[in-house]
């Protein structure tokens, strides 16, 4: 009896002796996991991946069949966008008749120089290719409206993009393609009235002459900005009037579409204009950098607007809504529209959107 309660009584002292070994061995574990998760990324995140995304549109002219698109979004002042070398090497022997910079290239820091070596590096690539960009929520403001000592109307930012060869995207843009066109256009163009905002605007614009304000400090800065959004909406005008039933529309926003607001504004189109959104062949969108946190085989971990594990549905890739080709961009930087910084186990990536007739 002595004995086996003497085994009893010694055994547990075993254990335990055994046990802060465990402990050690187990966290030593951990923390190789987590460095080694870390280097990945540091890894993951130094490089860019390029995507190839082919667009099927119904009826497509021959004309358009393989046009291609290379859209780049949410840098955030990201020092990879100075990486020129990268980039160089990235769409080496590439083709590509124009760029899209999708807005949130310079974010909340307000430092463009990023963007602006983006912008060279793109040129020495393909000297042939127009770049568009708009601007994105995070961005600082486009249009200066208050006095700040300058007569530009243009914030500082968009005039620097602008002189480095940019077009800033604030009314539909064409390029020529053969004998026809492809229209670049702000997606909000869509669901207005540019000439009764015209005639709104002129209306204003004589009622701030008549009180002096263009004289004013306050005043003529918003006097200023008034007639940027004057002569935009001529632009529009103009534009629309222009675009014809053989051309290709285009349009690009930051924010995606909801699919519900695709589905409504598809549905309410003027279906005997040629500018109307029923008509649109791709639409270019980011603003998520797909999810920004990510975890290997489940996706993003969490997206203000959508929740905790969304899916990748709405945040990235390409959805067919209607006749509508809509395709999110993953973007290159970190957005401090998340509470997470940096990103995890989620790769910077642009990507190569071609127009096609045939189906896959």
């Amino acid at each position: 009896m002595a004995r086996r309660k003497n085994t009893y009584i010694f055994a547990p002292d075993s254990h335990r002796r055994r046990g802060p070994g465990c402990m050690l061995l187990t966290l030593a574990i951990l923390l190789a996991v987590v460095v080694l998760s870390l280097l990945s990324n540091i890894s993951l995140n130094r490089r860019i991946r390029l995507e190839t995304v082919k667009a099927p549109v119904m009826a497509l002219d021959q004309a358009f069949e393989n046009f291609t698109v290379l859209q780049i979004s949410d840098l955030h002042a990201a020092s990879i966008g100075k990486d020129t070398d990268a980039w160089r090497s990235l769409l080496y022997g590439k083709s590509f008749s124009a760029v899209v910079l999708s807005g949130d290239m310079v974010g909340r820091s307000g430092d463009v120089e990023p963007m602006l070596a983006l912008i060279g590096a793109l040129r020495q690539i393909n000297s042939t290719a127009a770049i568009y960009f708009v601007a994105g929520d995070d961005d600082p403001d486009p249009v200066i409206a208050d006095y700040r000592g300058t007569p530009e109307v243009m914030a500082p930012w968009v005039k620097a993009a602008q002189d480095a060869g940019a077009i800033y995207l604030d009314a539909p843009q064409s390029l020529q393609v053969g004998k026809k066109k492809v229209w670049f256009t702000p997606e909000y163009v869509y669901s207005m009235d540019p000439s009764g905002m015209a005639d709104s605007l002129t209306r204003q614009k004589e009622e701030m002459e008549s009180r002096g304000k263009q004289y004013e400090a306050d005043g003529g800065a918003s006097y200023r900005a008034l007639c940027y959004r004057l002569d935009t909406m001529n632009r529009c005008v103009a534009a629309i009037k222009e675009i014809t039933a053989n051309d290709l529309q285009i349009a690009v926003a930051h924010v995606p579409l909801q699919v519900d607001y695709v589905r409504t504004a598809v549905e309410w189109a003027d279906q005997s204009a040629v500018f109307n959104f029923r008509n649109v062949s791709l639409m270019m969108a980011g603003h998520y950098v797909a999810g920004q946190w990510r975890l290997p085989g489940i996706g993003p971990i969490y997206v203000p607007e959508l929740g905790w594990f969304p899916g990748d549905g709405n945040i990235i890739g390409m959805q067919r809504i209607n006749s509508i080709n809509q395709y999110i961009s993953g973007g290159v930087g970190a957005s401090s529209f998340y509470p997470m910084p940096g990103r995890l186990f989620n790769t910077p990536v642009v990507a190569l959107l071609s127009l096609t007739a045939k189906i896959q």
